[in-house]
């Protein structure tokens, strides 16, 4: 069954109702109805926004379908990292048609809720090979992307000192270092590259600690790093702060964002100090996936999103790569054709 287009968001008309999550302590979620209750139910699971990365990417993929297609938007986000699979079987009990988790942690989850009969799971950014019955899992390449602003990165250097920032020790994050890290290597095969995470394994609040970061940043930056690339969500807008509070006019620091174009989304005064970006087009799985669902498309399996499909790249924002543009195109056609093979962590 194919649904019609609209000519203008549904977020327009919503009525906002926040619903109890009985099951995790008062723990609470959002869901936006649609005035026609009879269309089909589209839960999106997720952290919060604001985070100049991966989620701000989602949540566009989210309501750039509702302008897009019919549909009834549940819109269930929550800063809680202990809530996955309430917020699941909550989806499940709201009617959900189609529910889509943002983020590895509802790998387990969607596993583990094996009756689902009336609602599709879509797991968006799970480790490439991860294969769940009855879900479509999409996996970025994010290793390729890394490797490109690492080659930016080993070229911007003027102290052959670089740094990278992880939210979470954890294989998914340590995907985006290998890549960063082989791809400076790449350009200066003596190059320092710091490394550090915020928070252990199997605790995610290194992905929404800006401070922490800023903190982190500060000491690399003092330590003679000039580059520092965060994969580290939310927790990153401390890394581009201290770019800028860091750079003087002796010596400018910069900062390489990650899931979305950073500098488009970042202060004007931190914009200058933003070499690039890791840009992982979650807001397009997430519309492909809704929009799979509505027409009837949506199949469980695996998906898999790279620099051969536009899956992932790099952003050229700010025009600092300009001198750069022939060097990391051509590594970026080397990787698609094979002649570059980038190492991965998962």
């Amino acid at each position: 069954m194919t649904f019609s287009r609209k000519a203008a968001a549904l977020g327009a008309t919503a009525l906002t109702a926040a619903l109890l999550l009985s099951a995790c302590s008062g723990k609470t979620a959002t869901v936006q109805p649609s005035a026609d209750a009879d269309l089909p139910k589209v839960a999106m699971l997720y952290g919060t926004t604001g985070d100049f990365s991966f989620m701000d990417s989602a949540y566009k993929g989210f309501t750039d379908a509702q302008s897009e297609f019919s549909f009834t938007p549940l819109d269930f986000s929550s800063p809680n990292t202990d809530d996955y699979q309430d917020r699941l079987d909550l989806a499940i009990s709201q009617g959900a048609g189609l529910a889509i988790g943002i983020g590895f942690q509802y790998a387990t989850p969607m596993e583990q809720t094996t009756e689902h009969p009336d609602t599709q799971f879509v797991a968006v950014d799970i480790d490439k090979g991860t294969s769940i019955p009855d879900v479509t899992t999409i996996s970025f390449a994010a290793e390729q992307s890394s490797y490109l602003v690492g080659v930016a990165a080993a070229l911007t250097s003027k102290t052959g000192h670089i740094g990278f920032i992880g939210g979470v020790d954890q294989p998914s994050i340590q995907n985006f270092f290998v890549g960063y890290e082989a791809g400076a290597k790449s350009v200066n095969p003596s190059i320092t590259v710091d490394t550090t995470y915020l928070s252990p394994l199997g605790d995610f609040t290194g992905f929404s600690d800006p401070t922490k970061g800023k903190e982190a940043a500060a000491s690399m930056y003092a330590g003679g790093a000039d580059v520092i690339y965060a994969a580290a969500g939310g927790s990153g807008q401390g890394v581009y702060e201290q770019a800028a509070a860091s750079s003087t006019d002796a010596q400018k620091n910069w900062a390489i964002g990650v899931d979305g174009d950073v500098y488009n989304q970042v202060d004007e005064s931190i914009k200058p100090f933003i070499l690039t970006s890791a840009i992982k087009n979650v807001n397009v799985a997430v519309e492909d996936s809704i929009k799979s669902f509505l027409d009837g498309s949506l199949e469980a399996g695996e998906q898999d999103f790279d620099l051969s499909n536009d899956g992932v790249g790099y952003s050229t924002s700010g025009d600092f790569l300009d001198a750069y543009t022939d060097q990391l195109e051509k590594a970026k056609q080397d990787i698609i054709d094979g002649t570059i093979e980038v190492p991965s962590a998962v």
